[in-house]
């Protein structure tokens, strides 16, 4: 549509299937949420009864549909134009259809699918679907009935929500924004992993070169920028980079260096599908670990973070 900001979907999609490959689109398929939908989602749905629900709706849908079809070929045109009035029942079976797809090669997008599947479950209520049903049964008794047995599977998984008690605690990253706040300058610009970036605007209030949104074309050209620490460019070069972003402090995290969600995914595998001529050097963040001199200089370090002073 012409939107230059977000990145594509279909980059994503071909990414899964196709096997297409980019920086932008690892950065997205690297990640937990955007991997294949979990085998454990269909047998939740099946538990609530949604699924089957919407499979049966969806089969008498297309049922229904048929029938008009073939009513529609061998009708007068008033009777025609009366059966293909109603054309909405079909457009929100192929939207179902459609982000069933999506969900399926992205988790993620479970978001559009569950709550659709809610709607689409509501059609059981539909007198133009069941219409036949209603007139041996009592409507009343069907509804509540279906409901009920929803309700057993959903009551327990409201309770286990509620029952979940948790605490943060992360003593490392307490010290980092301790450190931070009280020896650097209001104005010092910091940049790093997109997690931490959060952590740091939020809690010191210091200006930040990039954030976890990463749908605005300008932070993702400026994320680039910052995880070219994790490359195998020279140290000088992401230097001179990130002096362009005025960047004062970079926050090195160490795991990041050698963390691997999976096969492919880690940041320096990444790199080298986006810069091979750089493959055969050795890896910066691991140089930098060593002796961020002449080009960095180290002014704190802890279990898991090193602030690098931008020289």
């Amino acid at each position: 549509m012409g939107v230059s900001d977000h990145i594509r979907l279909s980059d994503l999609i071909a990414a899964r299937i196709l096997r297409y490959t980019d920086f932008d689109t690892l950065i997205y398929t690297c990640a937990p949420e955007f991997d294949f939908m979990e085998n454990a989602t269909p047998l939740r749905y099946t538990k609530t009864l949604l699924l089957p629900v919407v499979m049966m709706i969806t089969y008498f849908i297309f049922k229904k549909t048929v029938h008009d079809i073939l009513c529609v070929l061998s009708a007068n045109t008033y009777l025609r134009k009366q059966l293909l009035e109603h054309g909405e029942l079909v457009f929100h079976t192929l939207q179902l259809l459609a982000f069933t797809a999506l969900a399926i090669l992205i988790m993620r997008l479970k978001m559009f699918l569950t709550p659709h599947m809610c709607v689409m479950a509501s059609l059981i209520c539909s007198q133009r679907l069941f219409g036949w049903l209603f007139c041996r049964v009592r409507f009343e008794n069907v509804i509540f009935g279906i409901l009920a047995l929803m309700s057993i599977q959903g009551c327990t998984n409201l309770h286990s929500q509620w029952s979940i008690i948790g605490e943060f605690n992360n003593i490392p990253q307490e010290e980092l924004i301790q450190w931070i706040k009280y020896n650097t300058r209001p104005d010092a610009v910091f940049a790093g992993a997109m997690p931490i970036m959060a952590s740091v605007k939020l809690s010191t209030l210091h200006p930040i070169v990039n954030h976890p949104h990463y749908e605005d074309a300008d932070l993702r050209a400026r994320t680039k920028i910052v995880y070219s620490v994790y490359s195998r460019k020279s140290a000088k070069e992401v230097r001179d980079q990130l002096l362009e972003l005025h960047v004062n402090y970079y926050i090195l995290e160490e795991a990041w260096c050698v963390v691997r969600t999976k096969p492919g995914c880690s940041m320096l595998e990444i790199w080298d599908v986006e810069d091979p001529s750089n493959a055969p050097n050795p890896p910066l963040c691991s140089v930098l670990l060593k002796d961020a001199r002449p080009y960095f200089t180290t002014v704190f370090y802890n279990s898991m973070y090193r602030v690098l002073k931008v020289n």
